[in-house]
């Protein structure tokens, strides 16, 4: 499964929505949704609340969006000197992570004085991104991690970590069997 297939996946994923204003069905993909009567609560997929959204014809429930203080206040648990702890995340971190980066780039090209914020937003994801990731290739040298671990790790980590840790396993192996020399 690549990221792409993960992204596919959350945007399909199922969320609850109010209806802020009717609407007649609608057709996408093949799909029907609707009709919806006002102060309806309903289960879209993501993508299609996210468009109706858009025109205030429904309201996102139950979904935090990931906002700048929730980024600081990872960068700094993630960025510990020498914590090879890691820290549990959302399972849709990364999902979200690549939303609030596009929503501030948008910003920022609408608005120059919101570059700073973009830029320091973008330095912060890349610190999270690589502390994770070194701390992902460590597990993944561990042949004892524990489930908890493992669940502490947002999907797209798992899947590294998944893709990984075989990969590290067979080229210690490799390293370390003698047999084959004699």
């Amino acid at each position: 499964m690549s990221i792409n297939d993960f992204e596919t996946d959350y945007e399909s994923s199922m969320i609850k929505a109010r209806v802020l204003r009717g609407t007649p069905e609608l057709f996408f993909s093949g799909k029907t949704f609707g009709p919806f009567k006002d102060g309806d609560e309903i289960e879209i997929p993501r993508w299609l609340a996210r468009e109706l959204t858009k025109n205030r014809t429904v309201k996102i429930l139950d979904e935090k969006p990931l906002e700048i203080p929730d980024l600081a206040k990872i960068h700094w648990r993630e960025s510990i000197p020498e914590s090879r702890e890691l820290p549990p995340l959302d399972h849709d971190f990364y999902n979200k992570l690549r939303e609030l980066l596009y929503e501030l780039s948008k910003k920022k090209d609408q608005d120059p004085s919101q570059k700073a914020l973009f830029e320091k937003a973008l330095s912060q994801s890349k610190d999270i991104i690589n502390c994770r990731l070194h701390k992902i290739v460590y597990l993944a040298t561990n042949p004892s991690i524990t489930d908890t671990t493992i669940r502490k790790m947002a999907v797209d980590e798992r899947r590294l970590y998944n893709d990984l840790s075989p990969i590290i396993n067979e080229w210690k192996n490799k390293i370390l069997n003698l047999e084959d020399e004699e």
